[in-house]
């Protein structure tokens, strides 16, 4: 097995059922997690009104475990899905994985 990364994606709500589209159509991968989470930014010109008020917006994050071999691949993948559209990401170095 090579060098493991986990690949972080940020994406607004109304994009998340693409993304899991997309990841789930991914060969080089065997599965990712999602989760709900608020982002704050000092920059609200994108927020909706709702969003301005509270200060936040309700964001979809993905994290996919992946071999570093495959990186180009998984965000070719996701690249596809979206060819008008910024998403958000991040790669970080695994030093360990396993079950507990």
């Amino acid at each position: 097995m090579g060098e493991l990364q986990l690949l972080t994606i940020v994406v607004p709500i109304d994009l998340r059922d693409d993304v899991i589209d997309a990841l789930s159509g991914c060969a080089c991968i065997s599965g990712f997690n999602m989760s709900a989470i608020a982002g704050y930014s000092r920059e609200h010109s994108q927020y909706d009104l709702r969003e301005q008020v509270e200060g936040y917006r309700d964001l979809s994050q993905f994290d996919v475990m992946h071999e570093s071999m495959h990186q180009d691949e998984l965000l070719g993948c996701l690249r596809a899905a979206f060819p008008s559209t910024t998403v958000r990401y991040w790669i970080t170095s695994i030093s360990e994985q396993g079950h507990l």
